[in-house]
């Protein structure tokens, strides 16, 4: 599996940043086609967290994690920290087997739309990622835009580029891997919030 993480400010400088994401309207995406129930919307058992979408339903535990630097989410409980190799400055949680991770950064003096098609740039690049696209993403209320694929050794990434609305240069980014029997993590995405809104939330 490879992380997604380290390679953005990279890409930034390797690629630039010209031409868009390519947009779709549609937030709805069914990962996988081994799963006849992914991309559907079932019945939302109560108290349960879904994405934006309702196609993604998370049912268990969750635990707070995040930084006032790179934003808040939950995750599930028992996830631990992670670094992964040769970087620093970001928030890091997986499960027990480390195949299944939660990213958290924040970028400053690069908008959401840079950091999405520098990340698209190299990802397009990479031999080992298939299916990879791109779309405008209504998270929380915040302006965003997505993009999804997998790995060809089955492991799939969801990223999320997220308009800070203190300082719209900024942006925060949301990543999400994860293994083929874990799609449900992609409803926790539902649960970001910002420093300033985590903390009026909070306070």
């Amino acid at each position: 599996m490879k992380k997604l993480f380290p390679i953005l400010l990279t890409a930034v400088l390797l690629t630039g940043c010209g031409g868009g994401v390519t947009e779709r309207n549609d937030y709805t995406f069914p990962i996988s086609s081994g799963d006849s129930s992914v991309g559907e919307k079932a019945e939302i058992p109560e108290g349960a967290i879904v994405d934006e979408s309702g196609t993604f339903v998370f049912e268990g535990k969750t635990q707070q994690i995040g930084t006032d630097e790179d934003g808040y989410i939950q995750v599930p409980l028992g996830y631990i920290p992670y670094q992964d190799d040769g970087v620093e400055g970001m928030t890091q949680y997986c499960d027990s087997t480390g195949a299944n991770i939660f990213t958290l950064d924040y970028y400053e003096g690069m908008s959401y739309q840079m950091a999405a098609e520098s990340m698209r740039n190299y990802l397009s690049q990479d031999e080992t990622v298939e299916g990879l696209q791109g779309s405008t993403s209504a998270l929380n209320g915040y302006t965003a835009l997505q993009l999804y694929g997998h790995y060809s050794d089955g492991y799939f990434i969801v990223a999320y580029f997220i308009q800070d609305p203190e300082n719209t240069e900024n942006c925060y980014y949301l990543a999400i891997e994860f293994d083929n029997d874990h799609q449900n993590l992609v409803a926790l995405s539902s649960t970001f919030r910002t420093t300033a809104d985590y903390h009026k939330e909070n306070s």
